[in-house]
């Protein structure tokens, strides 16, 4: 095959298609854009060009994202453009949006001005406990994921009124209630007119996960006009039906045809694919149209960047499936992708950030994980909570902040005393729930080596005399290496978050509240660290990679055995295809015939959608 020319967003020659969508003045607008098409550059360049416009004004831009990741790299990427019209630009996720939404005007729906947030379970379980003797703690996660289930596909529960009199009653909300209460504010006509007249443009990415609760925000938001039906703030929405994968959490991809439907949008469909290679094109065509869901992709293929390379394998065990693929990905950091997979001009070099190995779940990437340690390589994971600090006593640092921010944060006042002996009553019994923070002497009797820095943290009384207290203390020379660069490394992360936030907020928003949640959602969506990258592929929804392993497909793994129905089966294809379209050069399917159960090991089928990818894999299978 004649190798063809790598086309790229960047190049940038915009496609007629995107001109459309960057020019379209359209109140309502609905963009089809399946993987690979450009999206965010396009995205980018509508707003672009909107702040550019003399008639827009002094007009806002407000871009709804799915992640806090994706929100910092739209802002990074646009202020590079332009410049010091950011400031008439807001990128964030839609919690993120209600949280700033309700710190304006919550007390317009019962919120205390310093309102709390329970991101974490274990917080909301106790609260829950306390409030309604009935429930025990331990009792509680099956119903919040009841609650934030039927919330967000905008349901009735009959335990919702008792949680939100819980929520009520300690001044707070958590993830669900925030946008049920930024409902509530938008349906207060002088509120709506007056946040209607910031924005002149709204643009929802990745609208296919919308859940019902989130379209009735963005619906009174945007408003409507009673004659006419359009949006009274111009409104796009951009996203692929057919990488719709968040049902469990309450994701609708059908939603964007309702708002098509609603406000007479004009709907507008990217073609071209820019990211994959032909032979993992062919792969997406033959899973597109089982989906059912269309998102208008062409038929002609010929402008992809390389012919790309598809592996379908199998092994006898889990154990050999991953050494194999640690090998794999040995080889092309160490040769770079081959030939084929590249097109003319196209460097093939390979960096560990640009392999991932995907799986239905966590616990499948296991066995892979501990064949790349063994072969030196260092792994990439998105975030868990505990991965937010570098060292000990940042995580230390970082529970004392969360519990200076509420007292009632339960989860770190067990942290600190499950792991670091810090004891918050003066017996050392059950953390009580009236207790504020734990006091200089329980501090001094603590295991931890290290109370001469944690007295002055807790003894500060503003988050500026926190942070300063921060910046002057030192570890002793004597403490490992290691310890000392990871502990400056978390002073500085800190600090740094700090005076980002003190110069972009208000003398009265700079709370312990508030930046304790600034901070989290800020380090929550930086990028991950260095290394090879393992997700499972729900994590790894909007990002890209040269070269994809998705490990474990067999029938019961991917898709997952519990899906029985059809619509869950759909859900189970829809995320297939999502792992399928993170790979832009390589994709590596695998399989173990056998696996290990606690009655032996036992043997497996193959998953279906191997099948899909046989007839254009290169061969064996």
């Amino acid at each position: 095959m004649t190798p063809l020319r790598v086309a790229t967003p960047n190049d940038f020659e915009q496609t007629d298609e995107q001109q459309d969508v960057v020019d379209s003045d359209a109140p309502a607008l609905v963009v089809m854009a399946p993987a690979g098409t450009g999206k965010t550059e396009t995205l980018t360049r509508r707003t672009e060009r909107f702040v550019n416009d003399p008639a827009s004004g002094h007009a806002r831009v407000l871009v709804m994202t799915y992640t806090t990741r994706a929100a910092n790299e739209f802002t990074v990427r646009l202020r590079d453009r332009i410049g010091s019209l950011m400031r008439r630009v807001t990128a964030d996720t839609v919690h993120g949006f209600s949280q700033t939404l309700l710190a304006t005007h919550g007390s317009h729906v019962g919120l205390p001005s310093d309102f709390q947030v329970l991101a974490n379970d274990v917080d909301r379980a106790d609260l829950l406990a306390s409030f309604d003797s009935s429930w025990r703690a331990e009792d509680c996660a099956g119903l919040l994921r009841e609650l934030d289930l039927a919330r967000a596909r905008g349901n009735e529960h009959p335990q919702l009124r008792n949680w939100r009199d819980a929520l009520d009653d300690r001044g707070a909300v958590d993830f669900s209630e925030m946008i049920a209460k930024a409902v509530e504010v938008l349906r207060i006509p002088a509120v709506a007119t007056t946040v209607r007249g910031i924005y002149g443009l709204v643009i929802v990415d990745e609208a296919q996960n919308l859940t019902q609760q989130q379209y009735s925000l963005i619906a009174a938001l945007i408003g409507q006009h009673g004659t006419s039906g359009v949006p009274l703030v111009p409104t796009t929405l951009l996203g692929d039906p057919n990488q719709s994968v968040t049902g469990f959490a309450g994701g609708d991809g059908k939603l964007m045809e309702r708002f098509a439907t609603e406000y007479g949008a004009k709907r507008l469909t990217l073609t071209r694919n820019f990211r994959s290679s032909h032979r993992l094109a062919l792969l997406e065509r033959q899973v597109s149209p089982q989906l059912g869901l269309g998102n208008g992709r062409a038929e002609d293929r010929s402008q992809c960047a390389a012919e790309g390379i598809l592996l379908c394998r199998e092994f006898g065990d889990e154990e050999a499936e991953a050494a194999f693929v640690a090998e794999w990905a040995t080889t092309l950091l160490a040769e770079g992708l081959p030939a084929q997979a590249v097109s003319a001009g196209e460097p093939s070099g390979v960096h560990a950030e640009d392999i991932a190995v995907l799986a239905r779940h966590a616990a499948s990437l296991g066995p892979t994980s501990e064949a790349l340690a063994e072969r030196g390589h260092d792994v990439a994971r998105v975030h868990r909570d505990s991965d937010l600090m570098s060292s000990p006593l940042g995580a230390v640092t970082l529970e004392l902040l969360r519990l200076r921010s509420d007292r009632h944060h339960m989860s770190a006042a067990s942290a600190l005393h499950r792991e670091h002996g810090i004891e918050l009553a003066a017996a050392g019994g059950e953390v009580p729930v009236d207790t504020d923070v734990p006091s200089a002497d329980a501090l001094r009797s603590a295991a931890s080596p290290h109370v001469d820095i944690l007295v002055p943290l807790l003894q500060a009384e503003s988050p500026s005399a926190f942070v300063a207290s921060l910046e002057d203390c030192q570890l002793p020379q004597a403490e490992q290496t290691a310890l000392l660069a990871s502990w400056a490394a978390d002073r500085k992360l800190i600090s740094d978050t700090w005076h980002e936030f003190a110069n972009t907020a208000s003398v009265a928003e700079r709370s312990w509240t508030r930046f304790a949640l600034h901070f989290e959602r800020t380090v929550r969506g930086r990028d991950l660290g260095s290394g090879i990258r393992l997700l499972t592929v729900h994590k790894a929804q909007a990002r890209e990679f040269k070269a994809v392993a998705v490990v474990g497909m067999n029938d019961g793994q991917f898709p997952d055995f519990r899906a029985a129905s059809r619509e869950t089966r759909q859900a189970e294809l829809q995320t297939f295809y999502v792992a399928a379209t993170r790979a832009s050069r390589v994709l590596l399917l695998t399989r173990a015939r056998e696996r290990p159960t606690r009655y032996g090991s036992r043997s497996t089928d193959p998953s279906p959608y191997l099948q899909l990818a046989a007839a254009t894999a290169e061969p064996p299978f």
